[in-house]
């Protein structure tokens, strides 16, 4: 909903609603309400999910103004697109990682930081360590131009060597001469 509130697709809580009986999601609601909690009783009541629809963009614009991803006035319904909401929409930036972001990125970071502030990102949580890859990691840590703070048992840890070797080796193959060849 934040990138149709930048594209200018969606201004409040109306057109977002209507906005919302084109997607996917509505589709599925009518076709499985019980997956989404919808039960007989409320869809006899509201058979085209009006109330449903205007609840979940309630939720969701309330969200996106708690992390300032977007300005909502609860009372006119109006939405108006932030900074950090055009950021994340245009980079694909989920909500809980702007918010990591914003309370954890200052003017004149180091590079340390920074790195560990971008290895925090919501997009990686899901990533793990597994047991065999632990040599191979302390390798590369050791290796990696910027310094990692904290230990491999910490998934944000992996990610900044990561990043690190991606990085080396984005530089190392557009800057090597002998591959300009």
């Amino acid at each position: 909903m934040n990138a149709e509130v930048v594209l200018g697709t969606v201004s409040n809580v109306k057109e977002a609603t209507d906005w919302l009986g084109y997607t996917y999601l509505y589709v599925r609601m009518m076709r499985s309400p019980e997956i989404y909690g919808i039960s007989p009783e409320d869809l006899e009541n509201d058979r085209l999910l009006v109330k449903r629809r205007a609840n979940l963009v309630h939720s969701a614009a309330t969200l996106l103004d708690k992390y300032g991803l977007l300005k909502y006035d609860r009372k006119t319904g109006v939405m108006q697109p932030t900074a950090l909401g055009k950021i994340s929409s245009h980079y694909y930036v989920k909500y809980p990682s702007m918010e990591i972001y914003n309370k954890h990125l200052k003017p004149n970071m180091g590079i340390i930081e920074l790195l560990k502030v971008f290895s925090l990102s919501n997009e990686f949580k899901y990533i793990t360590i597994r047991e065999e890859e632990k040599g191979e990691l302390a390798k590369l840590m050791e290796s990696v131009p910027v310094p990692v703070k904290g230990s491999l048992e910490e998934p944000s840890a992996k990610i900044n060597v990561l990043l690190q070797v991606m990085i080396k080796i984005i530089k190392f193959k557009l800057f090597s001469p002998n591959l300009s060849k």
